[in-house]
């Protein structure tokens, strides 16, 4: 019986070490996979933020190269293609063979005399505005200079395009300025277009042709448009 009992009490014993031992075994198997976990996670953290702030770099980056862009091409005040954005955008074209239009605000002079150069501004807005509005996608149109303005039309078709520049003509005469200047009772427009080519080496000699016919408008009354080898049209 004593032998029996020196028995179970060995046996006892190593029981209770092999269970003492399994559960210390344990907890640290739970602490190493709870510091992998801790680990794992600062490190998917970390590559969250690095990310999301790359992502936000490259968003910035593009924004400010977009902004950087539209500098360089658009006009500050109408937001038509300034000349630098104009001559870009015709140099990307595979048609370059069409009509060239010059419109410029009759009087404008005396309308930043008359009302200062803020209403001044503003005409040029909304004159910009309708000339855009007036046009097609494909049409390009931009502010050349002062109350100049330029519109390359990729088209052949001259009886089109002599609707479009009456189109242009009556829409400015139509405008309401009034709100800016009660005196302010009419805004007119003169145009001059030609057929040519914008590459490079022809631009010059279809602008001078259309320019001609813009001052020739002009002198001819004003308010209305002159085609190459065509009749005028006034409003």
């Amino acid at each position: 019986m004593r032998t029996t009992k020196y028995t179970l009490l060995i046996i006892l014993s190593l029981l209770s070490h092999f269970c003492i031992a399994s559960d210390v075994s344990w907890q640290k198997q739970a602490i190493e996979q709870t510091r992998l976990n801790i680990i794992l996670f600062i490190n998917i953290a970390i590559f969250a933020v690095v990310l999301v702030l790359t992502l936000w770099q490259l968003v910035k980056t593009k924004r400010v190269n977009q902004h950087h862009y539209e500098q360089s091409v658009l006009d500050p005040l109408t937001q038509l293609f300034n000349r630098h954005g104009f001559h870009q955008s015709v140099d990307r074209l595979d048609n370059k063979s069409g009509f060239l239009l010059i419109a410029d605000i009759d009087n404008f002079k005396s309308i930043n005399d008359r009302f200062g150069h803020n209403i001044g501004d503003k005409v040029l807005h909304r004159v910009a505005k309708t000339l855009k509005q007036q046009v097609r996608d494909s049409d390009i149109v931009a502010r050349y200079g002062g109350e100049e303005f330029v519109i390359f039309f990729p088209s052949q078709d001259s009886n089109q395009l002599k609707m479009i520049s009456q189109r242009l003509i009556c829409s400015v005469s139509a405008l309401d300025f009034s709100d800016l200047n009660e005196n302010l009772k009419q805004v007119t427009i003169s145009v001059g277009l030609d057929k040519g080519s914008v590459e490079a080496n022809h631009f010059e000699l279809l602008y001078e042709k259309a320019d001609t016919l813009l001052y020739k408008a002009k002198s001819s009354g004003k308010n209305q448009f002159i085609m190459g080898h065509l009749e005028s049209a006034s409003v």
